[in-house]
């Protein structure tokens, strides 16, 4: 039946009425138990939605809720005299919590000011959740619209490009839902979801390796005359096994100390640099040698993360 459709394609294991065959008469996933107390299964139900690339299965579903919510809707239309009247009313709140939900994700994303009233929606930019990073969807000039990292135009591919269409499936399918509805917040919905998923097709046609922002390679330091041993102990670590080059920017150490004062160890920032495909990129990081009370130790990679950039 179609509910085990969707619940494969969706790929929840949440034990959900949705993951059990749905009949006409029953009513659809999102009205069949009262989850105010608990919206994960909503909130993991949206984000499982960037994977379905057949719309028709989304469409089906959809079109199987409205007409169990139009049902409703007359029932308590009717009065609360109707022997369903109860059960009506509460799947419609249930029905506004299911969009509700599926709509306030978008706040966390979209960063701008929505005024219907003046039809108008100004657009600061979008915040893509990446695995590893966070992206941005911007413009520099109000007009041309790229993706952004650490303040820098990037170009996205593999893992990051499939999250980046994935979210945008997910806003496409939550506009889906919201449309035909009239409430003013679920009106902003729309707004905002129709602004993000604009901008965000706009980035994505724009995602091409010379839109990328290019930065000069970072000038050594004093303490660069330990950039050999920093890169062989830099190879040494998952994140930078294939590093080519450090670059030690600093002058000089900088002590760290425990609560009590003693010193811990003294630690130096620098650049990872590694070939990728189109570019070299530099990667913010630190080393650090240990304090061995009469000296300090062995130089080893400290830290790792931070900022990062191409470099032509």
């Amino acid at each position: 039946m179609y509910g085990n459709i969707i619940g494969k394609t969706l790929a929840l294991c949440l034990c959900l009425t949705l993951c059990a065959s749905v009949y006409a008469s029953e009513c659809p996933w999102p009205l069949a138990k009262d989850y105010s107390q608990d919206t994960k299964p909503i909130q993991e139900y949206v984000k499982q939605l960037g994977t379905v690339t057949n719309s028709k299965i989304v469409g089906d579903f959809r079109k199987q809720l409205r007409a169990r919510v139009a049902e409703d809707e007359k029932i308590v239309a009717a009065g609360d005299k109707h022997p369903k009247y109860e059960q009506a009313k509460a799947e419609l709140d249930r029905y506004e919590l299911f969009l509700d939900v599926m709509g306030h994700r978008l706040w966390f994303i979209f960063h701008g000011n929505v005024d219907l009233e003046k039809n108008n929606v100004t657009f600061d930019y979008a915040q893509l959740a990446i695995p590893r990073s966070n992206v941005r969807v911007m413009s520099q000039d109000g007009k041309n619209v790229y993706f952004f990292k650490n303040g820098d135009r990037v170009f996205l591919e593999g893992e990051d490009l499939k999250e980046v269409q994935r979210q945008f499936r997910q806003m496409y399918y939550t506009l889906y839902f919201l449309q035909g509805v009239d409430k003013p917040a679920f009106k902003k919905y729309r707004a905002i979801a129709d602004t993000c998923l604009r901008y965000t097709s706009m980035a994505m046609k724009n995602n091409k390796p010379e839109n990328v922002d290019y930065h000069p390679m970072p000038k050594p330091g004093k303490l660069n005359s330990l950039a050999q041993k920093a890169l062989e102990e830099a190879k040494k670590s998952d994140s930078y096994k294939d590093a080519i080059e450090v670059v030690i920017d600093a002058d000089d150490w900088t002590i760290e100390r425990n609560k009590a004062g003693i010193i811990l160890r003294r630690k130096v920032g620098a650049w990872v640099i590694k070939q990728m495909p189109k570019c070299k990129r530099a990667f913010r990081c630190q080393f650090a040698e240990p304090f061995q009370g009469n000296g300090y130790g062995e130089l080893k990679l400290y830290g790792v993360g931070g900022g990062q950039f191409n470099i032509k």
